[in-house]
């Protein structure tokens, strides 16, 4: 039987090839099947390119040209009946549910653009994060309140134009959010943890940390209304 509700997943990956093996089977183990399983390697010097092709997906390189870029490769070549992507980075690994729960919470909430799980970090930390009810844009403009591997309706992220190449050093989900939640696209979150969200000494993350105050700045200039 066909899956009522079509979600690819998109694997973006640099110098990972080591986490990917488990990247890769976390989606393919799922009890919800996917509509198809994208891997974009984004120029890695690594072997990237051998582990992916031992696996049933769709595979494509390109020159490296950042996570956001990544992201935009794999949403335009996604299938055209693709109804949500879920976008999840090659160290992370989803929980065998995921996409069932992700696929319930759609179809009872139809008007919801961006299906958002809870989650669970393992490595340097192991804290547990449940999400808040169905956050605001004025919950957002405190911290980012969602993961950036929620499930996206494709539909809302063209209108958008996908992820902004202007967030080089990170921050691009919480950029997409502002641009979305602008537009009037609705926020649904899931209190259950559906990810394992991989933590180490050294990640994107705390280089994007480094670049708080500019990637701030720019979502501000961005969005100017932000600041009303």
């Amino acid at each position: 039987m066909e899956n009522k509700i079509k979600i690819s997943v998109g694997i973006p990956c640099w110098n990972q090839a080591q986490y990917l093996p488990e990247a890769i089977e976390s989606v393919l183990n799922q009890t919800y099947k996917p509509h198809e399983i994208w891997v974009c390697n984004d120029g890695s010097p690594d072997e990237t390119r051998y582990v992916a092709r031992q696996y049933p997906i769709k595979y494509i390189e390109t020159t490296n040209r950042g996570l956001a870029s990544a992201r935009n490769t794999i949403l335009m070549n996604s299938a055209p009946d693709t109804d949500f992507m879920l976008f999840l980075d090659s160290d992370d690994k989803l929980l065998e549910n995921c996409l069932k729960v992700v696929s319930d919470t759609i179809e009872n909430n139809p008007n919801a653009d961006v299906v958002a799980p809870s989650f669970k970090e393992f490595g340097v930390r192991n804290n547990e994060i449940l999400l808040m009810s169905n956050p605001t844009i004025e919950d957002f403009k405190t911290a980012n309140r969602i993961g950036y591997f929620s499930a996206i309706r494709k539909e809302a992220l063209l209108e958008v134009g996908g992820y902004s190449p202007k967030m080089t050093y990170g921050y691009e989900d919480y950029h997409l959010w502002f641009n979305l939640l602008m537009r009037g696209k609705k926020i649904t979150t899931i209190p259950e943890i559906l990810i394992l969200y991989r933590t180490k000494e050294k990640s994107m993350i705390h280089e994007a940390q480094t670049h708080h105050v500019e990637l701030m700045a720019q979502i501000y200039k961005d969005f100017p209304r932000l600041s009303d």
